[in-house]
């Protein structure tokens, strides 16, 4: 499975969501709707947060059924009563990751936890659906939208709305495609390319393990803005949680099949005791890079 044929379903859902809702009717409903609730300022608060995700399936992984008691109605309640979640991300792409609209308003009724909207967000009017929905943030990726103005002018446009904004990269090109205003820059590690090209590589099902993630991908770290809140995406794990950020002390971790393919609550537990050990690194790391940073809270 190529990357054209994800982003290819996921404009199709697009056109779908647009001939049943017009442009002009969700922009009413945005008017609408309340405040957000200040995804990066929360992600900010901690010394290290997790961003914990909610989905059903992926093309690498399969289904995350398959390898739990899972249902993803019950994943945010776990999330939602765990101090060491700042924050629950919420898959929307139905084709190839199970999610759905309705998913993310069910968390969103259920949980003061800030929601970021997972998905691959190409235009405008998906920008506007993900506040009418009820998202504070949203994803934006550099490998999706490609041509840096865009990417720019969408960046903007979800600022304008409320919306905070995670903006994703895999490779050190792909950084000059962020806008210098971005507030949250996140590091794959998901490896898409394998010698055909742009493939998903498969899950290595005799150890359960993603074969498609490449944590040496997170020395990309070096390279980000000191000022921004930088987070590890994709292969974390309690077991090498610690090992990553002795090397490289992200703001938060964005986990998602390591939560919902066992048994989450103990994940979180063992979590929340990898971040313990490593935090006086983190808090050291943080105070030296954010003494004057514009997410200081009072």
């Amino acid at each position: 499975m190529d990357l054209q044929e994800v982003f290819g379903a996921s404009r199709l859902e697009s056109e779908d969501r647009k001939r049943h809702t017009s442009f002009k009717s969700l922009k009413q409903r945005v008017r609408e709707m309340p405040a957000t609730l200040g995804f990066a300022r929360r992600i900010a608060a901690l010394p290290f947060s997790i961003i914990a995700e909610i989905k059903t399936k992926s093309p690498s992984m399969g289904s995350m059924s398959l390898f739990a008691d899972f249902t993803a109605n019950r994943a945010h309640f776990i999330y939602q009563g765990h101090s060491v979640v700042s924050a629950i991300s919420v898959l929307t792409q139905a084709t190839h990751f199970g999610g759905s609209e309705a998913r993310l308003r069910t968390v969103r009724r259920q949980t003061r936890k800030p929601i970021l909207r997972k998905d691959f967000i190409q235009d405008e009017y998906e920008v506007y659906f993900s506040r009418a929905i009820g998202a504070d943030a949203i994803l934006l990726m550099a490998n999706v939208v490609t041509d840096k103005k865009k990417f720019s002018d969408l960046h903007a446009l979800a600022l304008d709305l409320g919306l905070d904004v995670l903006c994703e990269v895999h490779s050190e090109d792909e950084l000059e495609i962020i806008p210098t205003e971005a507030k949250m820059i996140g590091i794959n590690s998901r490896n898409f390319r394998d010698k055909k090209g742009f493939l998903f590589s498969k899950v290595t099902r005799h150890t359960g393990g993603d074969a498609s993630t490449d944590l040496s991908a997170f020395s990309l770290y070096e390279k980000l803005p000191t000022n921004v809140l930088k987070i590890a995406e994709s292969g974390m794990t309690s077991h090498n949680l610690d090992g990553v950020l002795q090397k490289y002390p992200f703001d938060a971790a964005l986990i998602g099949s390591a939560l919902l393919r066992g048994d989450t609550q103990a994940e979180l537990d063992r979590l929340n005791r990898a971040i313990v050990t490593a935090l006086p690194l983190i808090e050291s790391a943080r105070s030296a890079q954010r003494s004057d940073s514009v997410f200081a809270t009072s």
